[in-house]
């Protein structure tokens, strides 16, 4: 097959300069250099494996030490299973074996004895696996407890990769309670309970485990969790007492310390997650009149934009509200606290807003304060004041000319032309004299606006006049329009109001072990000068450009203080967040991968084996030669 595509392409490049160009004394031999480098390409294509390495020895043997924390723990024999995959790994290397450590997908060669072999957060194995194949490896030997988190993906490249794998099982027997997760409800009141959940995996089936939690430095429960069993997961949900104080409250979960005594795996006996217990007066709350996907993707972008503690509610019927977000956080709420949330909201977003709703929401759409409504027909629109027509069926499309509008500079840059449609337009009886956002019907209608900006003097007031935003949000092109467009709104509605700073902060509250720091710095784009403390040391001391998100480098496990000042010396941020110590590399069950029947026969075989032609570097470089000589010849002899 190789031998055919190459004659057609050889036969091609003398036609090229035998018939179309200009005839000169090196034409036969430009024609054989050209058909060469498409040989070349042609053959880097169908990627044959050589039989040898650059200097035409054979490769090496490769072993894959497990680098995750999992091979720390101590059996009941007293080992672990870092300490054995050492020795052993010493012992192969003697024999002519290249050590590679592998974890969280990473592949790194070992250098000496001393290196750490407990730094991996996950096992992922088939990464590597991939790496030893293309790089010529014929013969892999891995030494691991088994505790893969891509059993599946291994088994995908054992049946493709021409290597003998073997594996060398050095699991151990070790009793292990962790904690998956734990979430903690927000709760609007201070009054009210918030409600905790965590997630136990491990231990003996039909054991039970106590978890202790702490609301600050206070123990103010314990709840009894039965043991799933290795492998499984078990939750146990447990309503705490009212908070001792109001505001951003910091709740641990740990196993009870008398559970801990034959515990082999301490890193997954704690976890830790923030709560709002009492939403300030001022904050971004939602309301949602009909099930809709805007909603989950709206409620997000405004925090962000805005700085403000939100809460969103969902209508699921007569004086039934449904929390919005992850579902541990999922609470019914009545009419009366949805009320009490909405009357005391900087920000107010009423979704779905239509003839139908219930009178206490069309009544505070009208009501003191900023509103952004996005109303489901012209009976909504009309409940702030805006008369409108009845909703317009068809495909309208955005129109790619941003006019002149108070929110013009939010949408300065951004390309908003073959986004999806919007639907359900709704045209003023009085037309809009500075339109946000033009959309046409079917691309090529008059242009109508899709958001109406309301000056009054209880507050302002934006209403969209179109629906379904959300597949903006949808679209990977539509990320940065979505959000541009209702920054520019939020902007525009609390203009020049007492309300919360767009304060800069972390982006989550409790980052991974391992992960970079995200930041969410505002709107603007001033530089604030970042430290980070633990304890009164300071760990990170850097600066951070404003408009949009950050990150700074990962940090070793526990609780952090960070100060955020601007240019103008002014403190603008200040808090406290952790990094999880968490980890779950104790909850995959010590398995032993099928190897494939290639793989199988190739033990004992790997003579036959070899490396792939695209791992040489020689092979590019000689196409660029041959590309280069061909040019500067063709230069010379006055061809182009």
């Amino acid at each position: 097959m190789f031998l055919f595509f190459a004659g057609i392409l050889g036969a091609y490049a003398f036609w090229v300069y035998l018939r179309i160009e200009l005839a000169v004394p090196a034409t036969r031999r430009l024609a054989v250099v050209r058909a060469l480098i498409l040989a070349l390409v042609l053959l880097l294509l169908f990627d044959p494996r050589l039989p040898f390495d650059a200097t035409g020895a054979g490769s090496a043997p490769w072993v894959l030490l497990d680098a995750s924390m999992s091979m720390t723990v101590e059996g009941l024999e007293g080992s672990s299973p870092k300490e054995v995959a050492a020795e052993r790994a010493a012992e192969l290397e003697t024999e002519g074996w290249e050590v590679f450590r592998f974890g969280n997908g990473d592949l790194t060669r070992q250098v000496n004895d001393k290196q750490r072999a407990s730094e991996g957060l996950i096992s992922e194995l088939a990464p590597s696996l991939q790496l030893a194949a293309e790089s010529g490896a014929k013969e892999v030997r891995v030494l691991s407890d088994l505790r893969f988190t891509d059993l599946v993906a291994i088994q995908s490249t054992l049946d493709v990769i021409p290597v003998a794998v073997q594996f060398e099982d050095l699991s151990q027997v070790a009793r292990n309670f962790g904690i998956a997760r734990f979430s903690l409800s927000d709760v609007l009141n201070r009054d009210d309970s918030p409600v905790a959940e965590i997630e136990i995996f491990g231990g003996n089936s039909g054991d039970s485990v106590t978890v202790e939690i702490f609301e600050e430095d206070r123990e103010v429960a314990q709840v009894r969790v039965l043991a799933p069993g290795p492998g499984l997961r078990s939750t146990g949900t447990v309503r705490l007492p009212q908070a001792a104080e109001s505001g951003h409250l910091r709740y641990i979960a740990r196993i009870a310390d008398e559970e801990q005594v034959d515990d082999a795996f301490p890193s997954d006996n704690e976890a830790v997650t923030y709560a709002d217990i009492g939403y300030p007066s001022g904050a971004l709350v939602l309301v949602s009149a009909v099930p809709d996907w805007e909603p989950r993707y709206l409620l997000p972008v405004l925090e962000k934009v805005t700085g403000l503690p939100s809460v969103g509610y969902l209508r699921v019927g007569p004086d039934r509200f449904v929390r919005l977000g992850w579902g541990s956080e999922l609470g019914i709420a009545d009419s009366s606290t949805v009320k009490r949330a909405a009357t005391e909201a900087a920000l107010l977003v009423l979704h779905g807003l239509a003839a139908d709703a219930d009178s206490w929401i069309t009544e505070i759409a009208g009501g003191r304060g900023q509103r952004l409504v996005l109303p489901l027909d012209s009976e909504g629109a009309r409940a702030v004041g805006l008369e409108t027509g009845d909703p317009i069926s068809g495909e309208w499309y955005a129109s790619p000319d941003v006019p002149t509008s108070p929110i013009a500079g939010a949408l300065a840059g951004v390309n908003i032309q073959g986004l999806p449609p919007l639907s359900r337009a709704m045209v003023p009886s009085d037309p809009v004299l500075l339109p946000p956002l033009q959309i046409q019907l079917r691309g090529a209608g008059s242009p109508e606006s899709a958001f109406a900006l309301i000056e009054r003097p209880g507050g302002r007031v934006a209403v969209a006049l179109a629906s379904h935003f959300w597949r903006w949000a949808a679209r990977e092109n539509g990320h940065e329009p979505y959000r541009r467009i209702w920054s520019g709104i939020a902007d525009w509605l609390l203009a020049g109001e007492e309300v919360i700073a767009a304060e800069p902060r972390p982006t989550v509250w409790v980052t991974s072990r391992g992960q970079k720091i995200g930041w969410s710095l505002g709107g603007d784009s001033s530089s604030v000068h970042l430290e980070i403390r633990s304890g009164t040391e300071i760990v990170t001391d850097t600066i951070l450009v404003g408009g949009g998100e950050a990150m700074t480098r990962s940090l070793d496990p526990g609780l952090y203080t960070y100060t955020l000042v601007s240019e103008s010396d002014d403190t603008v941020g200040a808090g406290r967040f952790d990094v999880s110590g968490m980890s779950l590399e104790m909850l995959p069950v010590p398995k032993m991968p099928e190897l494939s029947p290639g793989s199988l026969g190739l033990l004992g075989k790997t003579e036959d084996s070899g490396r792939p032609l695209r791992t040489y570097p020689w092979v590019y470089l000689l196409i660029m030669a041959l590309l280069c000589g061909e040019w500067i010849v063709r230069r010379r002899t006055g061809l182009r």
